[in-house]
């Protein structure tokens, strides 16, 4: 309530001063994951994963057996980008500490038909990592994020299905 019947009003530097001690820097949680350095790892990991997929989708964009499928594909390629964001994101929430490296993707070591099935093979792999990764993490911002890659690798192995029965089933 405004304190109408006071005759002053109390000192504003005072209360800021209360309300910045209040406020710790980062909630505990937070302190707890960031001196984590398994879970560091696994977020880089995660990152370096989310690189090479993206040269694997932009490899197969330029596979002319493909050309007709190349939005799907180049949608799939700025989703693996978006997802280096989001994990450098995630781990500036838990760290507060900011990485400007891209990592950088390997080229896949195969092509065609079994470059299509081994990534959607991964795929499919990668959504189960994102769920189990979301259930371990305490604040719904943190969660928000991994449940969005999540939800992306789950469509990527749906369109990846799609691909291979169109291009290489029987």
């Amino acid at each position: 309530m405004y304190p109408y019947n006071r005759k002053s009003q109390p000192n504003i530097t005072t209360l800021e001063i209360k309300e910045k001690a209040a406020e710790p820097s980062k909630p505990p949680q937070m302190v707890d994951l960031a001196e984590d350095r398994h879970l560091m790892e696994i977020l880089y990991m995660a990152q370096q994963e989310s690189a090479d997929m993206a040269e694997r989708y932009a490899f197969l964009m330029t596979d002319p057996n493909m050309a007709a499928s190349a939005n799907i594909l180049k949608a799939m390629y700025l989703d693996e980008l978006k997802h280096i964001n989001q994990l450098k994101e995630t781990t500036y929430l838990i760290t507060g500490k900011r990485e400007d490296t891209m990592p950088t993707g390997r080229a896949p070591e195969t092509s065609g038909q079994e470059l299509l099935e081994d990534t959607l093979l991964l795929e499919m792999d990668n959504g189960d990592f994102y769920r189990t990764l979301y259930l371990t993490m305490p604040t719904q911002e943190l969660r928000d994020i991994l449940f969005e890659i999540s939800s992306d690798k789950m469509s990527h192995s749906n369109a990846l299905v799609y691909l291979f029965s169109k291009y290489y089933a029987g």
